[in-house]
């Protein structure tokens, strides 16, 4: 211990002595440890941290694969994790390997409290919520069993503790005080402990409200009784020593007996897709982390930026070991002195390592600033909305060991090869004056070009990734939307969620659309029941005039309920027919509009209007009658390909309560918000409006994953760049000071100063041509696993594969430049005395 802490005293010292040289290699490495440390924050919080519950590895998530006949909600793409509300009670009730199954379904909110109307996010939950996760209350009580028996009974509410300090400053008085929610007043009986944000990161629910209250807290949809309504996640706690394998295997005949009670209940299967549906497995999926949706959708792309992080910091090593290398070389006679007065090698090579573990610490305390700083810009920059509400920029303890681990291997990988490097050394010729000359300094040259031209390769897959990115963005950014998106600006409202029956709600709409026509600056205005670009989808099967499917063949078609004039306000081409008018009401025939591709599959060249559709299948009467087609466009995500769509007016949809609306503007639409909103007060005073932002806002938003990742690949990139041009520029200069006499003598037998310059910068050249061959080669490789992550743009895409080469040759070759200068400017009578 005494012999470490003289080699941290010595070496603190020397780093001390020598400022400029610590000072670079400390910001550098906070650089490099800070971007990585603030990645692998995102990267813990979505996807390794688990639940802030009792023993969270106990927990599964319930799935069901397989073609449902209903209704299904779903925040997946396969619906396998939505059950009926009978179905959630039968397997509660009647399994035997689950110590308990709770249910959850995410919803919106309206709350009205001491005069003040707002929106929030709630779950309903089973009354077991709380207890199978083992989450206790902050304050009062969590709900239980006795507040999950009978529906519309249980007006009570718990909230999240969140919420509980954010909406009401952490005021304990809040207990027993009613609130409405929904236009149902509820008591506030408790708040859940504090770090517990609801089992799905990205959904923070701020108030848990029985599920028996499902009717009163989404109007017009009650299916607490319907089998063939698909809308709930289910979650259970395995019972002691069972492991998911045999649970699934117990609960098998379980599922399946339930499956045969509702085979009746499915229409006229055929024998094939019956037996399909009695065959569908229901699997347990790992819980600990929660419902996986976030973490699937984000998975690759965070996993792809920690890989970028860790380039740089590969980046930075290279330069950092380059820059000891130098340094060692410089103190050739210090370490011989020391040898000859008996200090072993190892001493030696402990005691620079030392020094390389004090740069590298203290590198990773300011990288601890840089990430907290970068953290805190993502999280601010990233949109409200897109499921990051449990994400902070807070240091917990596993973000401070990824640090202080990364500080130290990072120390070793600098550190070490210089240290044995610049131990091993002739005695002799180090003591001798001339120690410090060509011999002492090419024997390191080969280790240090090797650096350079790691440095160049890894920054040309860097650059490469991120020029990639960058075209994926330009592409998505410029794709041919279907509508015309300039001069559109966009709100909500929920009037279902104050108390709006659908007659009141349909009322309501037409008026507001009526008075928004009319104010000053608008050209046009329409509303549609689901958003676009929302991600937020409608579908369902539908059964068309003169056209048989085939066995067990795809009859989904995508929907959306919209208001008059929605196609001349969006800029949807309409090809046929006409688009819907005020004359389109609950009491006229049903019509619809399709789009191209349905048109296309089920009509061929024929002209579709005045032909019949209906939604669902069966022997009912076809009671829609198509009355227009419009061009194919972008709805959920500007990724959508084309898909099959019908438009009805939503004066014809029994059941509406939401609306988002679109006001196309005759200049841009920023100062009409506040506009907007008075119009809606007028209407109804108490009526929160939300989403409010012009469309190209709403589609930026839509986009930030490939925004940010393109983002962060260029700020990376552009890192990696700064450091590899520092890095060449560093050995170039090196170079020319170790070949100052051979330079001085070239010119003094006849060398021209552009001979000079063509050795120097043909030196540079010879190893940034072979940095750039093998990082092309490496990009070739890397580049295909990120795929999925690009748009319209190939992994292995020429033009961006040549672009980056042909920049990053020029920078490194502009960086070989200065020191080709100052060689051609050597005096050959000053070099013949250089030493």
């Amino acid at each position: 211990m005494q012999t470490l802490s003289q080699d941290l005293r010595y070496g603190a010292r020397m780093l001390i002595k020598n400022p400029g040289f610590t000072s670079v290699a400390v910001l550098t490495l906070a650089l490099g440890i800070g971007v990585n440390t603030a990645i692998f924050s995102l990267l813990n919080q979505v996807l390794l941290k688990t639940l802030p519950v009792e023993q969270p590895e106990q927990l599964v998530i319930l799935s069901s694969l397989g073609d449902k006949q209903g209704s299904v909600w779903s925040d997946t793409n396969d619906g396998a994790e939505s059950f009926s509300y009978p179905m959630y009670k039968d397997l509660r009730d009647r399994n035997e390997v689950f110590s308990g199954l709770l249910a959850r379904f995410a919803v919106s909110l309206s709350i009205a409290f001491q005069g003040q109307t707002e929106r929030a996010e709630g779950e309903l939950i089973s009354g077991n919520y709380f207890e199978v996760l083992g989450v206790k209350p902050a304050l009062g009580r969590t709900l239980t069993q006795e507040d999950d028996t009978t529906p519309g009974a249980h007006t009570v509410a718990v909230l999240s503790h969140g919420f509980w300090s954010r909406r009401f400053g952490s005021d304990p008085n809040i207990l027993n005080q009613t609130m409405a929610i929904n236009g149902q007043v509820m008591t506030i009986v408790g708040v859940a402990q504090p770090g517990f944000t609801g089992v799905q990161v990205g959904q923070t629910p701020d108030i848990f409200i029985p599920i028996t209250m499902k009717a009163q807290m989404t109007p017009n949809w009650d299916a607490l009784s319907d089998r063939k309504d698909y809308w709930l996640n289910i979650l259970g706690r395995l019972g002691s020593g069972m492991q998911p394998e045999r649970a699934e295997v117990g609960i098998g005949p379980l599922y399946r007996s339930l499956l045969e009670s509702e085979l009746p209940l499915q229409g006229g299967l055929s024998p094939q897709d019956a037996e399909r549906f009695l065959n569908r497995p229901l699997q347990t999926l790992d819980g600990s982390r929660g419902r996986q949706i976030l973490q699937n959708d984000a998975s690759e792309g965070l996993v792809t930026l920690m890989g970028m992080v860790g380039l740089v910091l590969l980046i930075a090593c290279a330069n950092l070991a380059s820059l000891l290398i130098t340094r060692g070389v410089a103190r050739q006679k210090e370490l011989a002195i020391r040898q000859a007065l008996g200090a072993s090698r190892w001493r030696i090579v402990r005691q620079l390592m030392v020094e390389s573990f004090v740069l590298s610490l203290a590198g990773g305390l300011l990288g601890l600033l840089v990430a907290v700083w970068t953290l805190a810009g993502l999280l601010q920059w990233m949109p409200e909305g897109e499921g990051f509400g449990r994400l902070s920029a807070d240091l917990d303890g596993r973000l401070l060991l990824f640090n202080f681990s990364l500080a130290v291997l990072t120390g070793i990988f600098f550190g070490l090869i210089p240290a044995l490097k610049s131990t091993r050394t002739n005695l002799v010729s180090s003591l001798k004056d001339q120690g410090r000359g060509a011999s002492a300094g090419l024997s390191h040259a080969g280790l240090r070009k090797g650096l350079v031209v790691a440095e160049m390769a890894l920054t040309l897959v860097l650059l490469v990734v991120a020029g990639l990115f960058a075209r994926s963005l330009y592409n998505l950014k410029n794709i041919d939307l279907g509508i015309r998106k300039e001069r559109l600006i966009a709100f909500s409202i929920a009037p279902e969620l104050n108390g709006y029956d659908p007659a009141r709600a349909i009322d309501l709409f037409g008026r507001l659309q009526e008075s928004i026509a009319v104010l000053p600056g608008v050209e046009a205005v329409s509303a549609a029941e689901v958003a676009l670009f929302a991600d937020n989808s409608m579908g369902s099967n539908i059964t068309v005039e003169g056209y048989t499917p085939g066995e067990s063949e795809d009859m989904h078609a995508f929907r959306n309920q919209v208001a008059p004039a929605y196609f001349a306000t969006m800029g949807v081409l309409l090809v046929a027919g006409r688009e819907f008018t005020i004359q389109d009401t609950a009491e006229s025939q049903k019509v619809a509009v399709i789009n191209e591709s349905l048109a296309r599959r089920y009509f061929g060249d024929s002209n579709p209007v005045g032909r019949r559709m209906m939604f669902g299948a069966g022997n009912r009467p076809l009671d829609i009658e198509i009355v227009g087609v419009v061009k194919d466009s972008k709805h959920a995500s500007v990724r959508d390909e084309a898909e099959r769509f019908v438009y009805t007016p939503y004066t014809q949809r029994s059941s509406i309560g939401q609306m988002t609306f679109y006001v196309r503007t005759v200049q841009q639409p920023d100062g009409l918000a506040a506009t907007l909103r008075k119009e809606v007060a007028r209407h109804d005073q108490s009526l929160p409006v939300t989403a409010l932002r012009t469309l190209s806002e709403q589609i930026d938003e839509s986009l930030y994953s490939d925004r940010l990742l393109a983002l962060l690949s260029t700020a990376f990139g552009l890192l990696a760049v700064l450091l590899a041009a520092i890095g060449i520029y560093g050995v170039m200069s090196y170079t020319v000071t170790q070949r100052t006499q051979e330079i001085g003598i070239r010119m003094a037998l006849g060398a021209q100063t552009a001979d000079v310059l063509r050795m120097v910068v043909g030196q540079g050249l010879k190893l940034v041509v072979i940095g750039v061959g093998i990082g092309l080669a490496a990009a070739f490789g890397v580049t295909r696993l990120m795929s999925s992550l690009l748009y319209s743009v190939s992994t292995t895409d020429p033009p961006t594969f040549v672009a980056i080469a042909l920049l990053l040759t020029l920078i490194a070759l502009a960086a070989c430049w200065f020191p080709a200068r100052r060689a051609a400017r050597v005096d050959p009578i000053e070099a013949l005395r250089y030493e």
